[in-house]
């Protein structure tokens, strides 16, 4: 192999350089996501910032983020490492669709993003699904009006948004589970802004 600096490779649609371009693909791939910020991407991926910032200073080509998007969204492979041809494939028929991911920390939400969801596991008796991040876990959530009762909920409390788990008790009464600081109040002490219905958590 040459070490000459001045050698050079013939570029094209399916021979590109691996050593380069990586902040430009790395926006395609929000783009794909519909993800504002790299933030978003990390939590989405399971990464570390340092290693996305790591990557970002020195534009290196992320290949493996490249399948993981192409496989999560279906964008074209050709236009995630390249930037030509369409962003999606013309003749996808995935069932996809898009849902909004809101991210919680320290009872305030600090993000809503936009991602991409798997139709089929989402239940057909929902009216207004979405996503939330919390304590390590994604969460998937639907909108409730209603009369609370056991189950896991999206809530707030004295301005505080959390997860918990929630359960019903004689009088009116309502007990939110929160390890040892599991407490009971009233129905009207809390605002109730989604139930959920499933769970993943990441390390």
């Amino acid at each position: 192999m040459s070490n000459d600096k001045n050698t050079t490779e013939e570029i094209t649609a399916y021979n590109f350089s691996s050593q380069g371009g990586g902040k430009e693909a790395i926006m395609r791939i929000l783009q794909a996501y519909g993800f504002s910020t790299r933030q978003a991407l990390c939590t989405h991926l399971g990464i570390s910032q340092s290693t996305m910032a790591n990557r970002w200073m020195r534009d290196t080509f992320p290949h493996d983020w490249l399948i993981a998007c192409h496989l999560d969204t279906g964008a074209s492979l050709l236009w995630l490492a390249t930037g030509q041809g369409e962003p999606t494939i013309a003749d996808s028929s995935d069932n996809g669709f898009r849902l909004k991911l809101k991210q919680i920390s320290d009872g305030v939400l600090t993000s809503c993003e936009e991602i991409r969801y798997d139709a089929h596991l989402v239940p057909s008796d929902t009216t207004n699904p979405f996503m939330v991040g919390f304590e390590n876990s994604f969460y998937l959530a639907d909108e409730f009006s209603g009369e609370i009762n056991d189950g896991v909920w999206l809530i707030k409390i004295d301005g505080f948004l959390s997860v918990r788990k929630v359960n019903r008790l004689p009088g009116k009464r309502l007990r939110i589970e929160n390890g040892p600081a599991s407490f009971e109040c009233a129905p009207e002490d809390i605002t109730v802004l989604g139930k959920v219905i499933s769970k993943t958590e990441y390390f």
